[in-house]
């Protein structure tokens, strides 16, 4: 990261404690992480690029959070890699019935804060 006119680094982004707040379904932890003005694209079978589902502003993207991390599931983050103003990581899921969840993640950062998301899902059949 550069640093600023005063001297001082900007907040970094804390990829630990998202994974931590994903692999428990801890909604206000994940809510915390993103700006006021963020946004999130999700693509996956259901929600083709030609018509994503598109989040803007960390009050609905809180209203997705809640949804997901209300349900029963499992949640595995691996793969996470982190650079300057952005990471990646993939998440699995695994809903009691069998049926399993594989997610790629990539975030857009600014000020400690994810601003963008994109998450391209494969659900089983």
């Amino acid at each position: 990261m550069t640093q600023t006119a005063a001297g001082t680094r900007p907040a970094s982004f804390d990829l630990g404690a998202m994974k931590r707040a994903i692999e428990t379904s801890d909604a206000e932890a994940l809510i915390t992480l993103y700006a006021e003005d963020a946004e999130m694209e999700i693509v996956d079978r259901d929600r083709p690029p030609k018509a994503p589902m598109r989040l803007k502003g960390r009050q609905a993207i809180e209203a997705h959070l809640r949804d997901v991390c209300g349900r029963a599931m499992t949640h595995t983050v691996t793969d996470e890699v982190a650079g300057d103003g952005r990471a990646a990581f993939v998440e699995r899921c695994a809903y009691p019935d069998g049926c399993n969840v594989v997610a790629a993640m990539t975030l857009q950062l600014r000020d400690g804060r994810i601003v963008k998301q994109l998450t391209v899902q494969a659900w089983d059949g």
